[in-house]
């Protein structure tokens, strides 16, 4: 899911599609300039990092197996190339320590290390991470025709191309810098700590704040489907700018898409156990009706 603030026009009525012009200098100078901040910083953090004495770490894996590496230069995708090629290409997003974890990302130190692969992803729920992603890349290049800007985008996945996904580490003034030309971001960052430390990811000309972590490559992703759009008010203050928000769901084939497509709309079947729950939560929210003052109606099954 994402939202993004564009102009509206008015459809043209010789045309069944809308008119929209670009505004060329602008277009020339933001997204290049959060590209050139982006590959410098990445530059003076990759020499800071190469500075570090390269330290032996012990990495623990779930079987209880240790891997040697090198603090400041070992990467998840380095642990799984020496287990097996096959760990290598499906592997997706590690787990450090019970935190999530870019596969390109240095180890820091003596940690526990799980890989998620995709046939485990594929089977317990769809790429959140890349759908959003995908969608922050679509509206770039909406971005790069209509002016529409990006503002937040949490995860509510077809990329081809096989870009890769970059991560760096970013003060707040290196944040403010980046993006003063998007007033959603700017805010956002400003909502933070100063001393917080945040991240910024590219993908492609896509340059944005997220936490990660996010695959190796979109070549992961080839399954994708645009769900539904809507309006909705930025941060849900109707007294601000109205955005429109982008739905979406992705998974890494085509069959569980359509799997899970077959499942919309639908209705839901509660087991023994599940009735159980349902059936309590009903009296609790019931009870409270009575203490706030509510009446209960009931309306039709549909």
């Amino acid at each position: 899911m994402g939202d993004s603030s564009a102009a509206k026009s008015k459809p043209n009525s010789n045309s069944a599609l809308p008119t929209h012009s670009k505004d060329e200098a602008y277009l020339q100078t933001v997204i290049p300039k959060c590209q050139l901040l982006f590959e410098s910083i990445k530059s003076q953090q990759r020499i800071q990092r190469l500075s570090l004495s390269p330290d032996p770490i012990q990495i623990v894996l779930p079987d209880g197996k240790v891997k040697e590496g090198k603090k400041w230069n070992t990467t998840p995708s380095d642990v799984a190339k020496e287990i097996s090629k096959s760990l290598s290409s499906n592997a997706l997003i590690a787990k450090v320590d019970g935190l999530l974890w870019d596969m390109h990302r240095p180890l820091e130190g003596d940690c526990e290390l799980a890989l998620s692969l995709s046939i485990v992803m594929r089977a317990m729920r769809p790429f959140g991470i890349p759908a959003h992603t995908f969608f922050a890349r679509f509206n770039t290049q909406a971005y790069y025709s209509f002016r529409s800007i990006l503002c937040i985008g949490p995860c509510a996945t077809r990329g081809e191309e096989k870009q890769p996904f970059e991560r760096i580490e970013v003060t707040q003034q290196q944040a403010l810098k980046m993006f003063s030309d998007n007033p959603f971001k700017v805010e956002i960052i400003n909502d933070l700590p100063e001393d917080k430390t945040l991240t910024v990811n590219r993908c492609g000309h896509l340059v944005d704040l997220c936490r990660g972590p996010h695959i190796l490559n979109t070549s992961f992703v080839k399954a994708f489907s645009c769900l539904k759009a809507s309006s909705a008010y930025w941060r849900g203050n109707k007294d601000r700018e109205s955005l429109q928000r982008f739905y979406g769901i992705s998974y890494p084939d085509q069959k569980h898409l359509k799997e899970y497509k077959t499942m919309l709309p639908g209705s839901c079947f509660f087991l023994p156990h599940g009735a159980r729950v349902c059936s309590k939560l009903l009296e609790f929210i019931r009870s409270q009706y009575w203490k706030r003052g509510y009446e209960e109606v009931w309306t039709a099954n549909m």
